[in-house]
């Protein structure tokens, strides 16, 4: 994979669909392919019956798409899921805020809807906590924090046209809360919509606490709606290198047209609230019955117990916890172990797991993806010495720590794994979907999505977005079935128990037999 990330961000689409899918389209064929299409401001409008093709994959989307949330009430029955979740193939609600990292590094924060003080209809509106949310995310872990690729809002920063002598002459509704924010997670490119112009800002130098390091600038775009009259520019382009995957002497570049920043120098403080400003929503009438309620829910939350740090010794499947069973270990690389499932479908069902702790496929680093690929070689030739080919599944529900389970079944076997897979889902009412061919996991389960993935040996991959239950023991029973390994008896490994010493044995007799497909020989 290239560290060149190639974006598309749009503005309010406003139900023009078609429209917008067939220029993308069109471009992608020509310039791309592109990694992502982002879409900002109002992506719904009063009629949206051209997204009904797309539901019904009678049309493709060619790139996948990200959108945020509403900004009016109107278009609150257009998203039935806060959190974010998947509309169609291709086409993905990020949630209401948050920081999505791609698995080629890019960091795009996201903050849906309109800046207002009150709780009321929160479903459009974000608050300061929703922007120290933000906040925390970006920062936590990160030291030497240099900034996020993307920003993504739907109203302007308010104080954005500060310092630049070319700036519009329209009035727009900015936000404080943006501002901040901004401030805060320095983005090299912020891109907002709604106020139906087009306008590029000169690059802004973001401020630092005074400690003498150069930071890096912000190129903020506002984008017009698709199909606007006056054909000001709606779509916007973008080739960059992850953020932090770039040598920072090229982020700190000066550029001729750039200024200061546009934020007064108490945009610095790390309380959203201190900025009291009495003609904005940013300020809180002290004696005001709206901040009696506020100061209650600040207490209510000291009162909380802070929430618990995961603790890797107390793991299952982290290589260091003193719980894991060692005795099943089959190989050990750098980011990765191999190791026998227990209570496996068959003698050598493998589970292959990060050495440290990760969540899921969906979010593991780069260098540990690389290497989990390798083993994913090593066990499909291991098992090709014997006429079988890897079914590769991974259910991040109800789980801890990720867990690519391998199960082989036999060559001839293979033509009849999708129809299984998509029979059994039906059973259970819901629908397994085919991702697109070069899909990548990581792009379409954002962290935290819960889903079951799969990979069939011809290379196809299936995925489901878990939303509330889901049959833990899916894979194994679609494996397990009459039509392919036929041993429905052994679905649950709670029903496959062997004792240590017979796991023992069986582990020391699939090593030696796996030891001339390791990683290493």
């Amino acid at each position: 994979m290239s560290d060149k990330q190639k974006v598309l961000i749009c503005g309010d689409v406003e139900g023009h669909f078609k429209f917008l899918f067939s220029k993308v389209d069109a471009i992608n064929k020509k310039s791309g392919p592109f990694d992502f299409l982002l879409c900002i401001g109002n992506f719904f409008g009063e009629d949206n019956s051209e997204l009904e093709s797309y539901m019904s994959c009678e049309k493709t989307i060619s790139v996948p798409t990200y959108i945020i949330g509403p900004n009016r009430e109107s278009d609150l029955k257009n998203y039935t899921d806060g959190d974010g979740y998947e509309i169609c193939q291709n086409l993905t609600y990020l949630g209401k805020r948050g920081l999505y990292t791609a698995s080629s590094g890019l960091k795009i924060a996201y903050l849906s809807g309109i800046e207002k003080a009150s709780t009321e209809n929160k479903d459009i509106y974000f608050n300061e906590h929703d922007v120290m949310s933000i906040k925390n995310s970006c920062l936590k872990g990160q030291p030497s924090f240099r900034g996020v690729d993307i920003l993504l809002t739907s109203p302007w920063p308010d104080g954005i046209t500060n310092l630049d002598s070319n700036k519009p002459e329209c009035k727009y509704q900015g936000s404080k809360l943006i501002a901040w924010l901004a401030t805060h997670i320095k983005p090299r490119y912020h891109v907002s919509a709604l106020e139906g112009i087009y306008y590029e800002r000169p690059p802004y130098r973001n401020q630092n606490q005074g400690d003498g390091n150069m930071e890096i600038a912000t190129r903020f775009i506002a984008l017009a709606p698709v199909m606007n009259a006056h054909k000001k520019k709606w779509l916007y382009a973008l080739n960059l290198t992850p953020v932090d995957r770039s040598r920072l002497s090229d982020l700190i570049m000066k550029t001729t047209d750039e200024t200061s920043s546009p934020y007064p120098i108490s945009m610095l403080s790390d309380d959203p609230m201190s900025q009291k400003q009495t003609h904005t929503q940013f300020f809180y009438d002290m004696d005001s019955k709206d901040n009696g309620k506020r100061l209650r829910h600040q207490n209510d939350n000291l009162n909380k117990k802070p929430k618990l740090e995961f603790d890797q010794s107390k793991c299952w499947f982290c290589l260091s916890s003193p719980v894991v069973s060692k005795h099943l270990v089959i190989s050990v690389g750098t980011e990765i172990y191999l190791a026998l499932a227990k209570g496996g479908l068959v003698e050598d069902h493998f589970l292959i797991l990060p050495i440290t702790h990760h969540q899921s496929l969906s979010i593991l680093p780069k260098n540990v993806k690389e290497e989990m690929d390798l083993y994913k070689k090593a066990v499909t030739k291991y098992y090709e010495s014997t006429d079988r080919v890897p079914v590769f599944f991974e259910r991040n529900f109800k789980t801890s720590h990720c867990q690519l389970q391998a199960v082989p079944v036999h060559k001839n076997q293979a033509p009849a794994l999708k129809e299984m897979f998509e029979e059994l889902a039906e059973c259970n009412n819901f629908k397994i979907m085919e991702l697109p061919q070069h899909a990548d996991l990581q792009q379409i389960a954002k962290p935290g999505v819960l889903y079951f993935y799969a990979e069939l040996p011809n290379g196809e991959m299936l995925y489901y977005r878990i939303k509330k239950d889901f049959p833990l023991q899916f894979g194994r029973e679609v494996l397990a079935s009459d039509r392919l390994l036929d041993i429905n008896d052994r679905s649950d490994w709670k029903d496959c128990h062997m004792s240590q010493e017979e796991e023992t044995e069986l582990a020391k007799k699939i090593r030696k037999q796996f030891t001339p497909f390791d990683i290493d020989t």
